[in-house]
Order: structure tokens, then sequence, then C-alpha cells
């Protein structure tokens, strides 16, 4: 596009959408403060912050999509990574593309133009500031979930916000009691507990990973009282660990994240006598859990990793808990449709993890 075009949809963007609409002035989880529609009917959700969206029930209201939310497989993951997306699989195609996205990057200012957004909701502050200086359009901050350790009660203040602003605040209010009700059954299984030692390895982060990528105060095993090995680091989030610590720390459980599962595999048949030597191994008890961190973090697998953790570790205490059933009654409560199964297909999820001559394999 030429440049005096681009500049009269910059003219038209300031002047007609969508300030002929009532405006009011909100101040965003960024501390910035931004003129909005009173009625907010059209946006677009960058950064992975559609997520929000979908839980929120606002898919309606979305008029523009990053091209990343529209592609079936992520940096050679399959997309059913991200729960929220299998939700909306059958509903994104006829949404029009307003740029590739992804953490850190600009949509096409010309395509989000295009789309005339009430809103546009982002978790990154310099880039709402450059894109609503260079379209015009309203753009709110919302805090996230992310790689570098986070509150839960973050992410409830940004459901609360976003219910507001997208009248969906009874919605909002039923998902942070929903958070708050997990929450509070797993902490209350596990009072009072031995606390074992647990690790979790292959966690996703910008791709996937072998056994050496881990995270510290993983938040299902802060609910959990147990006790993360990582966390002795004192280093929030995401973490790359050496293979000789992880042999100091030897766990009585070792869980593996999915998405790495290959990764492991191949390591694995490469160094088995390293493997041999841990603990968990030897006695069987190494398992699996769905990745949870994919275009950010999905909190709806977290809560249901939490809950299979549990029941490993803690098998008296969550004897009620069938994993699969509750990771599907969680996906409802969040996503309105059960998506276990389609999850499973590309990545094997809950199960015992055996560490054979040929490789390993999760049953």
């Amino acid at each position: 596009m030429n440049k005096v075009l681009f500049s009269i949809l910059l003219i038209f963007a300031f002047t007609t959408t969508p300030y002929a609409q009532e405006m009011i002035t909100i101040t965003d989880m960024a501390g910035r403060k931004v003129k909005i529609p009173k009625k907010v009917e059209k946006i677009v959700a960058l950064s992975g912050s559609l997520r929000y969206i979908v839980y929120l029930q606002a898919f309606d209201k979305v008029v523009g999509i990053e091209g990343v939310e529209k592609q079936k497989v992520i940096q050679g993951n399959p997309a059913m990574g991200k729960a929220y997306w299998l939700a909306i699989k059958d509903k994104i195609q006829d949404i029009p593309s307003i740029g590739e996205g992804g953490p850190g990057k600009l949509p096409d200012f010309e395509k989000l133009i295009s789309v005339k957004p009430d809103l546009v909701i982002t978790f990154e502050v310099d880039n709402a500031k450059w894109i609503q200086a260079k379209t015009g359009i309203p753009v709110v901050v919302v805090q996230y979930a992310g790689t570098e350790g986070f509150k839960i009660e973050d992410i409830q203040t940004s459901l609360t916000f976003l219910g507001r602003i997208l009248n969906k605040e009874k919605r909002a209010e039923r998902l942070n009691k929903l958070i708050q009700q997990y929450i509070e059954d797993i902490k209350k299984r596990t009072r009072n507990s031995h606390k074992p030692s647990v690790y979790i390895g292959a966690i996703s982060a910008r791709g996937a990973h072998g056994i050496t990528s881990s995270e510290s105060y993983y938040p299902p095993l802060q609910w959990l009282n147990v006790k993360n090995v990582v966390d002795e680091t004192r280093r929030k989030g995401h973490v790359f660990i050496d293979k000789e610590k992880l042999l100091a720390w030897n766990p009585e459980y070792l869980f593996i994240d999915t998405a790495g599962i290959r990764l492991v595999n191949d390591d694995y048949l490469k160094n088995k006598e390293f493997y041999k030597k841990l603990k968990a191994v030897n006695e069987g008890k190494v398992y699996s859990v769905f990745p949870y961190n994919f275009y950010r973090t999905n909190l709806e697998i977290l809560f249901a990793n939490a809950y299979f953790i549990g029941k490993v570790v803690y098998p008296d205490r969550f004897k009620d808990i069938e994993p699969q059933k509750k990771a599907s009654e969680i996906f409802k409560n969040f996503l309105e449709v059960d998506v276990y199964n389609d999850l499973k297909k590309s990545f094997q999820g809950y199960g015992k993890v055996e560490f054979k001559e040929s490789g390993i394999t999760i049953h």
C-alpha cells in the first residue's frame, strides 16, 4: 500500500472508528489512561490474549485474528496444545487475519484498521502504545501468566477487568470462583502432607525442550504442597538445569511434559546410564502431563495437571478423582466444550512412563 492511501486510512481510523461512539476513560492494567467505547462490540485480541476472550465467552465479538491463531501447527507442534484453540478452531478460518502475530510482534496496521475494531487487547505495553499511536484504535493492556512466574491473583484481576469492559462481569465472576474453588480444593486435600520431592522436565518455553527444561514455583506444585526441587534455584519461572543437578536432587517423582517427550526419548537412547541413576526411573515413578505453556500459559491445563499430579503423589487424598474426567470437567468449565480427547490426539497426556531398552513408552 502507498503512503498516501495508508495516511488516508489512518485519518479515517482517527475520525470515524470508534470515536463516533460514546466514550469512557479507563485505566488499564499497565496504568495507562485509555478512552474506549462505553459499549464494546468488536475486538481484536493480540499476543495470546485471545484465550481470555474464549474463557469469557466473548468470542462472538472478535473481528480480526492473528495468523498464528489460525495455524494448525506452530513451531513443529500441533496447535491443539492450545486448549482454547480447540474450542474455536471451527470458527476462526472465516475471521480476517490482522497479521502474523506472536509474542512481541506488531499487527499489520492496514489489516487491523480494515476490520474496524472498537478495541484491541494485548499483554504488551510497548506494542499497545505503538498500535494506538499509529491507528487511533484504543488498546488496553492486561496481565498474563508467563514463563517468568506469575500470581494467579493477577490473572483473576485480568478476567475481572475484561469482564467489565466486555459486559461479561457475571462470566468473569464465575471463572474467578472456579479458579478459587480448584485451588482451595487442591490445597485442602494436601494440607499437612509429607511433601514428597518432585521434578517436572521437558517443559515448553518458546518451543519444546528436553529433560533439563523445568520451572521453579510451578503453580500446581505450589498448590499441591510438594517439594519442587527446582525451587532451590530461587529463580522464578522457566529454568534450564544441569543434568548433574538433577542427579543430586534425585526426586521421588518425575513428570515429563509431553510436548518434549520425543526429545527426552532421543536423549534417553543416547544416555541411558544417566536415566538409570534416577530414583524415579528405577522405582517406576515417572509420569507424563500435558504441556501448559503454548503461546503463553493455558490455565485450564494447569488445573487439570494439578489434579493428575495430586492423584499420582497422593492417591489416598485424591481417591475420588479420576484424572481424565476431572480434566474434561475443567475444560468444559473454562471453554464450554470438552477438548480432552482432541488434546490427547497430539499430546499423549496423562500416563505412566516406562524406560525400556527400545525407548520411552507411555501407558
